[in-house]
Order: structure tokens, then C-alpha cells, then sequence
């Protein structure tokens, strides 16, 4: 091992020079392109939290970015080729019309036939380009050296591609590709730099930047870096480049420590920071580590590495064996890990330099560091892997599965919480009535807190009746992480409506305690009084009043469909609480909740990432006319409510339907007086429930409900009253939310999209006061508030475990 530091490093504001080539802006363009290509799987590929593997280090973390799942590939390099033939043919075919997702979808494959792109290779960048080729359309040359093994050419060849070989090194096999483009009129796409061919090149890097963009989206965007130290592959420099540079323009001054790492054969960078220029590597360039085995710097890449790393390193093939062993393993009771000879190469640095604590202290590696690695590749060749390791792809994979579920919540106990519960207010046809401040609520909430306070929680009840256990964090000051939902149901409720939220929450605390998991912030469950609004309303009631949005008092003072007073009804069963309301500010608020709808069922998926939720309108309307004989009164002569009411009825159905989108209209009560078969109503009472995602086009509808209401009691002579019953707008939850769940479902393969909530959620009210968020899993048949009303154990258990992952990230945030 050699550590050098770069003496021309700094830190300061990223160069508006380097910008103008490289920088978020155009890396964020590449991702949304590469989101529409179906050579990449979907999503984000995951971090995996290494928390063995830190604590026997002595540092605080160690995540890594795991690209072997980015493609069938299984490497980074599935990014970078993709995104510099994308802009190679925008550019050259600038006046056709030309789409990047026209491109990739084939549509002009009969003008692209004869179009030819070349590169040399070690393996995985020539694969990437060939498989864009196909994509595309156009024709792919390849050029492989003397080294790359045939376990790597037949992948390539597989994808059309044209093999052409030489004898002679990576170096070798690029002067043969420019040869062979100079000849023939051929575009090389490659990956490094020299005089005059820099455009592609940086389109390459460019692609590498999605993987910087991932890592941070989910970090807050006025926070700091969440990585203190990261450690990068080396090569030709491209990829370091790609990252570095995206952390830079982020951070600034407070940009991460950047640490590249190369075989020690082939130390071309590290021979440049000696050099103070693109310089040539000193050994054979002959390494196990394939893609690394690169020769000679890409001047392009140089410019933006020779600023912003700190150390450059070597590592030695053993020691990249050493590593891949280790990940496949997960030696520390880490998840394992499919991770290839050049993939480990950050991890190797890693255990390299923590062996010497004098060279951990120069890189101020220590118990707070938090430490990036990427893993650039898979089992790329499955037989050097094998040889390698001493275990098979599909091995390492299969005990990544069982990791994944080993290491969850476990299905028994969140479904046996869910089951017992479920006795309070149960009924005979196997549903739950468990409507707000009854005996039956009061038994739910007696057995909610005697849980809570098994697990350790400190309970406290505010003065609206809500419920909140916390477990405290090594930071007891800071803000916590709530989850939560209800525990109230309809009268014709089901098993899953709120409780799976607050049972799930209960979990992902049993989980941290058997583990001994401490946290940096407090972990909140909570569970909100009169969400449903049967018997007071309006509903949502308990996490109105937390959010200010409701006064106290007049919550307290609200008679229900009984008679009874909220307040009163809170003394009697006990839970009229001390704790002044919104005393709890939450950090943020992940509601973990059934979907109540058919989408992800109909869609065959898991997790539904909610990312906004419908604005609410409710009226009453009542209609005055006048009561008279059925038989003997002309139909002109009428002054008839029960017309009206029906036809408000079919306006506002009309209504959505014209709208369409988002909007949705609902009549779901009409009463009539004095109900009679042979007597024209003199009253009617109607309920409007008009919903809309959009605030502008929701008040749009109500404008023209009114005018309709106002012409409709001309027309007929009859007096239209119309009376508010709860008005909420629309919420925008908070997006870095939406992405770490987004990011957990990918890493424990569960298949997502984001989603509109048409119901009320708590999670609308906290979203006033905090980011907050909710995750969706799929409703049998779309069935709720019904005793029907079913969710597979599995998906149950999916969702917690999304709920786990997410919350668990959170209240690691400083």
C-alpha cells in the first residue's frame, strides 16, 4: 500500500470553470434520460448501511453504494456509455427532432442503421455501449486487448456487438479503436480523454454523476455532507471525476475527504499527483482488478481531480481479494455483498489504511467519520468471481435474500400485534368497531399503552387524547423521528385501517431494542384521537389539534352524533391527558398505512411512496320547498327538495367528469323530509364531498358548485343553504422523504411508484409543522373500512420494513 496526498487539494467554492463542464444540472438531465431506458433496472440502486463492518473499524459508518444492481450489466459503467451516445447523436442529428427518450426507445433505428460507434475495453464499458448501440439502433465496434478474458467478450458479442482483438494492452486497444474510427469514418465513444477528444469523455463522467445524484437526494438540502470521508476507484479517472465533482458543486468548502484508490500495477493517478500532471502509471498495468488496469490518465478527468482529491492510494490484488471475500460474506454480520475485483477496491483502501494508525490519523479517519464506498461492479466474470471468492453469484445473492429477511420485522409478531388488537371492538363478521372515545377505544388504548411501555417507551397524553411512546436517542435535545397513524375505526371498520401503522411503529421499536440499536434522535409512536370523524368531527381531529390547526377548547367542546361532549367523553374513559398539545415537534412524520384503493394491486406492486394527497371539501346543503300530495300536484307546479337533491347529485358527478385529473365528486348522504312514497319532499339534506390534488382547480369546482346551487333554487323556488363541514387543502409532502422510501423499496427489491392519496391521513396535518411522508401498501381488491378489508401478510410486513429502514435513517441525521 502507498498513500500519497495531492498537495494541490483545496477546498472553496467548485470552479465556475470546471462547472461550465461538468455539473449537476446536466448529471440530473442523465438521470431522468437513463430513467426511461429499460436497459437499467428501476430506481435508485441501494446504500447499504455497514454497521459490523464500522463498529469493528472503530468508525461511526460505512455505506455502500451498491451499482452491481444497476443493470444487467452489473456495473457503473452501464451509466456513462448510455448518456455520451445519447448526446453524441443529439448533437450530430441536432435539426431531426431527435428525443433522448425517441432515442432509446428505437424509434429511429432505420436513419441510425448505419451509423457505427467504436471503443476499447476491458470489459464493462464496452458492454454498456454495445447494449446502448442495440437500444438505439446503430452498429457497435468493439476492440478488446490481449487480457480481457473470453468470460468477458461473450457478453458483448451477445448484444451485437462486433469484436475486433489485438495483442497488445488497454492502451493498445485505444490507439486501435482511434485508428480504426479515422479510417472508416467511425465515432469512438470512449471513456478517456486526449488532445482534441474531451466532448465524449465528459458525457461519460456526466452519466457517472447519477450514482452522486442518488446518494444525495435523500440528504436534507440545507444540511451537511453525509459522508466525511469517500473513497473512490481509480482507472483512467473518469468515474472519480464524475462523482467528485458533483460533491464538490453541492459542498463547497465543506466538501468530503476524497480518497481515489488504484492497483498498485497500474498507479497512473497517483503517479499524476506526483507529477502535478496526467501522467503514465509505473508498473505493468496487469491486475486482477480488470477495470482499473488502466495505463494512462484521462487529461480531462485530471483537471477536475488534481483540485478536489486529497490522497491518492494503491492497493495490491490481494488486498481487493481480501475485500471481496469480506462483502461476499458479510463477515461482521453485514449484508452480503455481490461486489467484483474492481468493485472492492474502496473497501480494500479502506482496510488498508485502518491497519496503519498513522495513516488513519492523516486522513482523520476516526469513531465520528462516516465513510463512503461504491461498489462499481458485480460478478462481471462469474468464473473469476467464483475463483476469487470461493462462492458462486447466485450463492452471494441467495444469501443476500435471506439476509434482507432475517434481518427485517419480523412477519409473526407485527401480524400476532395487528390480531390481538383487532379483539378490541370486534365484531361478528370479523371487522372492528372501534369508533372514537367508546368503551371499546378506551380497551384499544389501554392495550397500546401497556405495549408501549413493554418496549420501554415513555408515554405521555396530551389534552386531545393522543398517544405518544418514546424511546430516547444519544441526543436526547434534538428533535424526534414520529411515526404513527390511529387506532379509531368506522363502525364498519376493518383489521388494517391506522392500527397497521401504529403496530408497524411498535415493531420498528421491538426490532432497535433486541438489537441494541441506539439512535441518534428519539423515535416517536404515536397514535392520533378521532382521526376517522364518525362520532366528532371534523376527523383527523387529534393531529389537527397537535398541528394548531383546530383550537383546543372548541375540540373539547364538540358534541358528537350522540350527544356526548368530546371532552367529557376523554374524562370518562380516562385519557383526557396533561401534556399540552403540540408539545412534540417532530424532526419528521412517516405514516405507514394500507392504500385503501386498488392501484398497487391492479399495478402488481408493494410500495406505494405518497408524495401528495388530495385537498378536501365537505358541505351540507340543504334544500327548503315545499311538502304536497304526489298524485295531485302538476310536476310545473312543484317545489320539490328531493328533485333538487338529486340533481346536485348528478352535477357534481358531471362536475368531475368534466374536470377529469384528479378531481373526484361524491354525494354520500341525502335525507329526505318527511320521506315519504306519496309525498314531494319539503326538505332534503345532501352531503357534497368534492377532492382535488390542486388547490386552484378545488376551489375552481366549489366556485362553481355555488353558481349551480344559486341558479338550481331560482329555477325550482326552493331556498338552498349551503354549510361547511371541513375544508383542508391540498399537501405537498416533502420529497426527500418521498426518495428515502423510494430507496428503501429498491434495496429490499419491493417494486414502487409514487402515489396520490385520496383519503385523510394524519400524515396531512403533521406535514404543517414538519416533513413529513407516507408509505402505502396495497389493499385487497381496493376494499376499506370494510371488514373485508385484507392486506397479505407479506406486503404487511414489506411496508414495516420500508417503515424500519427509513425511520432508522432518520434518526441517524445530526
Amino acid at each position: 500500500m502507498l498513500v500519497v496526498a495531492n498537495p494541490e487539494a483545496r477546498r472553496g467554492r467548485y470552479d465556475a470553470s470546471l462547472q461550465a463542464i461538468m455539473n449537476i444540472e446536466q448529471g440530473q438531465q442523465s438521470r431522468r434520460w437513463l430513467a426511461r431506458w429499460d436497459g437499467l433496472n428501476p430506481g435508485a440502486t441501494p446504500l447499504w448501511r455497514l454497521h459490523g463492518l464500522a463498529q469493528q473499524l472503530g468508525l461511526g459508518q460505512v455505506s455502500l453504494k451498491d451499482e452491481s444492481r444497476r443493470s444487467p450489466l452489473g456495473s457503473f459503467k452501464a451509466l456513462g456509455a448510455p448518456v455520451a451516445l445519447l448526446r453524441l447523436v443529439l448533437r450530430q442529428w441536432s435539426d431531426s427532432g431527435f428525443t433522448a427518450e425517441s432515442l432509446l426507445a428505437g424509434r429511429h433505428a432505420d436513419v441510425l442503421k448505419d451509423y457505427v460507434v467504436i471503443s476499447a475495453t476491458d470489459g464493462n464499458h464496452g458492454r454498456a455501449l454495445a447494449a446502448a448501440a442495440r437500444g438505439i439502433g446503430c452498429r457497435c465496434v468493439i476492440v478488446l486487448h490481449a487480457q480481457v478474458s473470453e468470460e468477458r467478450e461473450l457478453p458483448i458479442a451477445a448484444l451485437g456487438a462486433e469484436i475486433v482483438r489485438i495483442t497488445g494492452n488497454y492502451d493498445a486497444s485505444v490507439e486501435e479503436a482511434a485508428r480504426l474510427a479515422a479510417l472508416r469514418g467511425w465515432q469512438v465513444v470512449s471513456d478517456t480523454s486526449y488532445e482534441g477528444y474531451e466532448d465524449i469523455p465528459r458525457d461519460v463522467m456526466q452519466g457517472y454523476a447519477v450514482i452522486a445524484d442518488e446518494l444525495l437526494e435523500t440528504a436534507a438540502d440545507d444540511g451537511p455532507c453525509p459522508f466525511t470521508h469517500v473513497f473512490l476507484q481509480g482507472g483512467v479517472g473518469g468515474f472519480a471525476a464524475g462523482i467528485a465533482s458533483y460533491f464538490w458543486e453541492r459542498y463547497g468548502a465543506q466538501r468530503p475527504a476524497f480518497i481515489v484508490v488504484e492497483p498498485e500495477q497500474a498507479d497512473c493517478l497517483l503517479q499524476s499527483t506526483r507529477s502535478g500532471r496526467a501522467a503514465r502509471a509505473s508498473g505493468s498495468v496487469d491486475s486482477v482488478m480488470a477495470g482499473l488496469a488502466c495505463g494512462e490518465t484521462s487529461p480531462l478527468a485530471w483537471r477536475f481531480l488534481q483540485p478536489a482529491v486529497d490522497f491518492f492510494m494503491t492497493v495490491s490484488d490481494a488486498q481487493a481479494e481480501q475485500a471481496m471475500r469480506l462483502l461476499a460474506t458479510g463477515e461482521h454480520g453485514d449484508i452480503p455483498v455481490l461486489a467484483g475485483e474492481s468493485g472492492v477496491a474502496g473497501l480494500a483502501g479502506l482496510l488498508a489504511v485502518l491497519a496503519s494508525p498513522e495513516q488513519a490519523r492523516q486522513l482523520g479517519l476516526d469513531a465520528q467519520s462516516r465513510v463512503l464506498l461504491i461498489n462499481t461492479e458485480g460478478a462481471t466474470a462469474p468464473g473469476v468471481y467464483q475463483a476469487l471468492t470461493g462462492l458462486s453469484a447466485s450463492e452471494v445473492l441467495q444469501a443476500q435474500s435471506d439476509w434482507l429477511a432475517r434481518e427485517g420485522i419480523a412477519e409473526a409478531s407485527l401480524l400476532a400485534r395487528i390480531e390481538a388488537h383487532g379483539r378490541s371492538g370486534a365484531t361478528d363478521r370479523g371487522g372492528v368497531c372501534r369508533i372514537a372515545l367508546t368503551d371499546a377505544d378506551r380497551a384499544g388504548r389501554d392495550q397500546l399503552v401497556a405495549w408501549m411501555r413493554e418496549l420501554g417507551l415513555q408515554v405521555q397524553i396530551d389534552q386531545i387524547g393522543n398517544i405518544f411512546g418514546t424511546r430516547p436517542g444519544l441526543n436526547p435535545g434534538a428533535a424526534p423521528v414520529m411515526t404513527g397513524s390511529h387506532i379509531d375505526t368506522v363502525a364498519t371498520g376493518g383489521r388494517y385501517d391506522g392500527i397497521y401503522g401504529v403496530m408497524a411503529g411498535l415493531e420498528v421499536v421491538r426490532w432497535l431494542n433486541e438489537r441494541k440499536v441506539q439512535t441518534q434522535r428519539p423515535l416517536v409512536v404515536a397514535a392520533f384521537t378521532n382521526e376517522e370523524g364518525v362520532r366528532f368531527m371534523p376527523d383527523m381531529m387529534g393531529s389537527l389539534v397537535h398541528a394548531g390547526g383546530y383550537p383546543l377548547q372548541q375540540a373539547l367542546d364538540t358534541v358528537g352524533t350522540d350527544g356526548a361532549r368530546l371532552g367529557d367523553e376523554l374524562q370518562r374513559i380516562g385519557y383526557a391527558g396533561e401534556l399540552p398539545c403540540g408539545a412534540i415537534r417532530p424532526h419528521a412524520f412517516i405514516e405507514l398505512h394500507i392504500e385503501q384503493g386498488p392501484v398497487l394491486e391492479a399495478e402488481g406492486l408493494t410500495i406505494g411512496a405518497v408524495e401528495d394527497l388530495q385537498g378536501i371539501s365537505w358541505q351540507e346543503i340543504t334544500i327548503t320547498g315545499q311538502s304536497n300530495h304526489a298524485g295531485t300536484t302538476p310536476m310545473r307546479l312543484r317545489r320539490d327538495a328531493g328533485y333538487c337533491a338529486a340533481a346536485i347529485a348528478v352535477f357534481v358527478r358531471q362536475l368531475a367528469q368534466r374536470y377529469g385529473g384528479s378531481q373526484v365528486a361524491t354525494v354520500g348522504a341525502i335525507a329526505l323530509q318527511p320521506n315519504l312514497i306519496n309525498v314531494i319532499a319539503a326538505r332534503a339534506t345532501v352531503t357534497v364531498d368534492l377532492r382535488n390534488t390542486d388547490e386552484a382547480t378545488l376551489q375552481r369546482a366549489e366556485g362553481e358548485l355555488a353558481i349551480y346551487l344559486a341558479e338550481l333554487a331560482l329555477e325550482q323556488e326552493v331556498e338552498i343553504t349551503a354549510k361547511p363541514l371541513a375544508r383542508f387543502e391540498p399537501v405537498q409532502f416533502d420529497q426527500r422523504l418521498v426518495r428515502c422510501i423510494e430507496a428503501s423499496a429498491a434495496s429490499r427489491r419491493q417494486r414502487s411508484r409514487r402515489m396520490t392519496s385520496g383519503a385523510g391521513h394524519d400524515a396531512q396535518m403533521m406535514a404543517r409543522i414538519c416533513p413529513a411522508a407516507m408509505i402505502f401498501v396495497p389493499s385487497q381488491g381496493g376494499i376499506s373500512h370494510n371488514p373485508r378489508e385484507h392486506t397479505a401478510p407479506a406486503e404487511l410486513t414489506q411496508g414495516a420494513n420500508v417503515l424500519l429502514d427509513v425511520m432508522r435513517g432518520l434518526c441517524d441525521e445530526g
